[in-house]
């Protein structure tokens, strides 16, 4: 049964950057050195280099931290005096990990400029605000509020050489714009995913002069509060869409029936009664034990229609669960865990969250969740976080709509569960120069599925929507389900 969720273990392969010792710089004599960065058995050439900045920006001569930059030179006799850069979302992912993911696409951007890309402050090597002897990941994907106030209590400790003030989107932006001056780019186009794409529109807002092209992909739009009753809703709705769909398909409604209803009884039960099960570690063999309840199945279902992959497991997943196997929803939760743990920094998430969406939560933003599998377990989860965690500062205009004339790709999947089409629409509207496809079949970031690499590096290239053709995405197909462990069937 492991093998079936094999593909998640992707997200648990984690970069190492070796190189010689790093050059430490202020911004204005920003040099880099040769660098390897490896993933897993693959590295990649790149060069190094780290700026150095103020912690708190209002105090330039005050406590300093190192960011992580890698740049990938160009293949061009004559490359563009601009460059691209990426981010990542999370909050708290690291964008040059990210990179090594998205390196086939990266090599169709070098034809013609640099990338380069910044460790966003407290993420990957920028003074990375992870606590990884704490579990906080585990009372946050199983909403257990007693656990997460002792932990995050923890994490806090553990970063007290850190104003963890000083980690929010507001001074991200200002540290790229660092990177592009300190490297000499005359311009930057801006590639970002998830929460990514909220710290690329702020870029955009702020320095519309360099900022050549964007591209938003997953979109978090202005004002979306990530504490709010958003998740729950939307994941009510992919789970919903996912069982009305079983049943339109005679293979899976045949060998699944209701998909809903069996993820209802299966709730109630592991509420009522939490089950323990000891199964090899998906990562080590080593056997593990692990008490499940209706909050681990809960952050399982809402993680899996990220990926189409998943989203094609989640009916089976739920079925060998309702029928008293639960290996596989104890090994998925343990993937999803770890990945959490290796690929994003919590303390950097709560910074983000606890300044620019808790304080702005109100009551109109939790309509519904009552009728969400979830409820409000987010804000529950978030409450807790910011009532310890330091809240941080953010630009006035921060949460405010903006018009911008620079052109923007965006970029939906038609079945993401966390940040919809509707979302990308809303940046659409606001953003004049804008065009939005909705990428069938598919869920959270879609840039490298089907033909959409093609259709960035050709944005990328122009920089305009003059001969622009997206047609190619209509081809894009759900991938069917699997009915057994082998697959779906023939």
């Amino acid at each position: 049964m492991n093998k079936t969720f094999f593909y998640c273990a992707i997200w648990l392969l984690v970069l190492v950057c070796s190189s010689s010792t790093l050059t430490t710089l202020h911004a204005a004599e920003l040099a880099f050195e040769r660098c390897q960065i490896k993933l897993a058995a693959v590295e990649r050439d790149a060069e190094c280099a780290s700026l150095l900045r103020p912690e708190n920006p209002d105090q330039p001569n005050g406590r300093q931290i190192e960011l992580f930059v890698a740049k990938f030179p160009s293949t061009a006799a004559k490359p563009a005096d601009d460059a691209m850069t990426f981010i990542q979302g999370g909050p708290g992912g690291s964008s040059i990990d990210m990179a090594i993911n998205y390196y086939p696409i990266i090599e169709t951007i070098l034809s013609k400029r640099d990338v380069i890309i910044i460790d966003q402050r407290g993420t990957g090597r920028s003074n990375e605000l992870s606590c990884p002897e704490s579990e906080i990941e585990d009372t946050f994907l199983a909403f257990d509020p007693v656990r997460a106030e002792a932990e995050l209590n923890k994490c806090k400790a553990a970063l007290s050489a850190s104003d963890l003030r000083y980690y929010t989107t507001s001074i991200a932006v200002q540290d790229l714009e660092a990177m592009r001056i300190a490297a000499g780019y005359s311009q930057l186009t801006v590639y970002g995913v998830s929460y990514g794409t909220r710290v690329a529109q702020h870029y955009l807002r702020r320095y519309p002069e360099t900022t050549r092209a964007v591209i938003l992909d997953g979109v978090a739009h202005i004002g979306l509060n990530l504490a709010g009753g958003e998740i729950a809703r939307q994941s009510q709705a992919a789970l919903s869409g996912v069982s009305a769909r079983c049943k339109l398909d005679t293979a899976c409604e045949a060998r699944f029936g209701d998909v809903l209803d069996k993820f209802t009884q299966l709730a109630e039960r592991l509420k009522a009664q939490p089950v323990s099960v000891t199964i090899p570690d998906p990562t080590t063999a080593k056997p593990v034990t692990k008490t499940l309840t209706e909050q681990h199945l809960f952050g399982v279902i809402r993680m899996l229609p990220y990926a189409t992959e998943g989203l094609a497991l989640l009916p089976l997943l739920v079925d060998h669960a309702y029928q008293g196997d639960y290996t596989a929803l104890a090994a998925q939760y343990l993937l999803i865990e770890r990945s959490m743990t290796d690929g994003f920094a919590m303390g950097m998430q709560y910074s983000v969250m606890c300044a620019e969406d808790y304080p702005f939560v109100n009551e109109s933003d939790h309509a519904g969740v009552e009728d969400t599998y979830m409820s409000d377990a987010i804000r529950k989860s978030v409450e807790v976080a910011c009532k310890v965690w330091p809240q941080g500062t953010m630009d006035e205009d921060f949460r405010d709509p903006f018009e911008s004339s620079v052109p923007v790709l965006i970029l939906s999947g038609e079945t993401d569960p966390i940040t919809p089409p509707e979302n990308g629409e809303r940046a659409h509207t606001m953003l004049a120069n804008s065009r939005h496809l909705v990428v069938p079949a598919h869920g959270h970031g879609v840039i490298s599925r089907g033909c959409v690499p093609a259709l960035a590096r050709d944005f990328v290239v122009a920089a305009n929507f003059e001969d622009f053709n997206p047609t190619c995405i209509e081809r894009e197909r759900a991938m069917p389900f699997f009915v057994d462990s082998t697959g779906p069937k023939p």
